[in-house]
């Protein structure tokens, strides 16, 4: 008898979506035929082969009020026909309520896997009717999921008592991972950020300061809805020559980077909700890279600091306060030399290992 199949929908293009691609893994393993679905964008590369199937749904619309429309529809009926739905699987709001439909007509058990707060974001903040749409999707379909999960325990908590059900805390860890052997050719130490460029990354205070950091380079990988803004903003500044945009990678090179990166960054505006209770998956790909990062004086990264002593933490976003606190960092060999080893003791315990079993779990009970 062929394996039951999980179903499990996201609204990106599928490439850069590693935690995705763990938990796939591990439903895999755990004798599932499994299918991500994800869309497809006119500018997507090809897809990275992995153990679990992948579609993209073709969209006439990319972004907007009728991306997200059409994109709802477009999944509810990919998911109605699809054979031997035993489990669907949601990811964020935005596949939420056509998950939970498709999964009624079939009869599937379902999960919904919060990443972040997702009607916090910088971008419904500004928008109160798209704000209300989302939340009150929320309070229609989350009580309706067999299992809720999220990316850690503030998110958990703060998701449970706004849903009155629980949500189980799976952290965004990568697996365990060598230290990249590949040494790459560059003038300077560079400071390193890897991950989606929107608003509210801390991207544009940190291209300000580099003006004032003129024995680094800054070095991006990733795009994003910001992406010509903050090309257009580095062109203007005098560190232009020393600010470099690479795009996306794939993951085995963006560890290659990190590897040889002097500083890791994961700056955060703390106004939205959805980034102060956050919990990125590029601070623990940095300490796999045996990098030291500075890291936003937030709830989930004050624990990480404090536990692991892995980098350092910054109380405000801006551009002074960055420029002085990695100039202090520079000054202080010692204390930097303590976050490298940190790192190289800390990446043995923060891996998907042990995550993973939750998921299986999970699983196991459905």
């Amino acid at each position: 008898m062929s394996a039951s199949h999980a179903y499990v929908a996201v609204t990106n293009d599928l490439n850069q979506d590693q935690r995705m691609h763990r938990i796939c893994n591990t439903i895999h393993r755990a004798g599932f035929q499994v299918t991500l679905i994800g869309r497809r964008k006119s500018n997507s590369d090809s897809l990275y082969d992995h153990s679990f199937a992948q579609h993209r749904l073709s969209m006439f619309f990319q972004s907007g009020v009728l991306f997200y429309l059409e994109y709802q529809i477009r999944l509810f009926f990919y998911l109605l026909f699809r054979s031997k739905p035993a489990i669907m699987y949601s990811v964020d709001l935005d596949t939420a309520l056509p998950v939970m439909l498709a999964s009624v007509l079939r009869g599937s058990k379902t999960i919904h896997d919060a990443h972040e707060l997702f009607t916090e974001v910088p971008e419904l903040l500004k928008s109160p009717f798209k704000r209300w749409i989302w939340q009150n999707i929320g309070k229609m379909t989350m009580k309706g999921f067999d299992y809720r999960i999220t990316v850690n325990n503030s998110l958990a908590m703060i998701l449970g008592d706004t849903y009155r059900c629980a949500f189980i805390p799976i952290r965004n860890l990568p697996i365990v991972k060598e230290l990249s052997t590949v040494k790459l050719e560059f003038q300077r130490p560079y400071i390193w950020y890897q991950g989606v460029l929107n608003q509210g990354r801390g991207l544009e205070e940190m291209i300000t300061a580099m003006t004032f950091l003129p024995n680094f380079d800054l070095r991006i990988a990733g795009e994003g809805d910001r992406s010509l803004t903050l090309r257009h903003l580095a062109e203007k500044s005098k560190a232009k020559d020393r600010i470099h945009f690479h795009g996306w990678m794939h993951p085995s090179d963006m560890h290659s980077w990190a590897s040889n990166a002097w500083l890791g960054i994961n700056l955060l505006d703390g106004s939205a909700g959805n980034y102060y209770y956050s919990l990125a998956n590029r601070t623990f790909d940095y300490v796999q890279a045996e990098l030291p990062a500075l890291h936003m004086d937030f709830p989930e990264y004050r624990t990480v600091i404090e536990q692991y002593g892995v980098g350092e933490l910054l109380t405000d976003l801006n551009s002074d306060c960055i420029v002085c606190t990695i100039q202090n960092l520079m000054a202080d060999t010692f204390k930097y030399n303590q976050y490298r080893n940190a790192c190289k003791k800390a990446k043995e315990e923060l891996t998907w290992k042990y995550e993973s079993e939750k998921i299986m779990d999970v699983l196991n009970t459905l």
